[in-house]
């Protein structure tokens, strides 16, 4: 017996299995059923159910009812809504149009302050401002290439950095 209580306290998964196992078991009791809440019924009652109150209702068609002058109201005060979203709609538009017009007057003044500034720099004999090198995509493969030629063999290289 000491060695069946042994083999579970070494084995905590199977102690949660067993937990999980028996709250399972003990929490299935039935619940007693609602008094406000219907019966539940089979899917051929409720269908049977459908098929005759769609014969009752073909039976006794009803005629369609008269339309009401509140009909004309709500259509008189959705065109006045529609305006309304339309005038708002437009003034939105000519704000954001007007903005627009002011980010780019100072986009051009900011880019024609860079360019004076650049071209007041842009002195070739300043020692201060040189104009630094400038590599093209084909003049960067090249140099890859030419890494690869003039360096030393692939033979003489470890090949522990390639591994990673």
């Amino acid at each position: 017996m000491g060695d069946f209580i042994d083999f579970f306290l070494k084995n905590p998964f199977l102690i949660i299995v067993l937990i999980g196992i028996l709250t399972s078991m003990l929490g299935k009791k039935k619940k007693p059923q609602d008094p406000n809440t219907p019966p539940k019924k089979k899917w051929q009652e409720v269908m049977q159910e459908l098929q005759g109150e769609m014969q009752q209702g073909n039976q006794q068609q009803r005629p369609a009812p008269a339309p009401v002058r509140k009909v004309e109201q709500q259509a008189a005060q959705a065109a006045e809504v529609i305006d309304e979203t339309t005038n708002e709609a437009n003034k939105r538009i000519a704000e954001l149009r007007r903005l627009q017009q002011k980010y780019d007057q100072e986009r051009l003044y900011q880019k024609a302050k860079a360019d004076q500034l650049t071209s007041t720099i842009a002195d070739n004999n300043s020692p201060v401002y040189r104009k630094g090198p400038s590599f093209g995509k084909k003049q960067l493969i090249d140099g890859i290439i030419m890494s690869e030629v003039l360096g030393p063999p692939r033979a003489k290289r470890s090949l522990q950095r390639s591994r990673r």
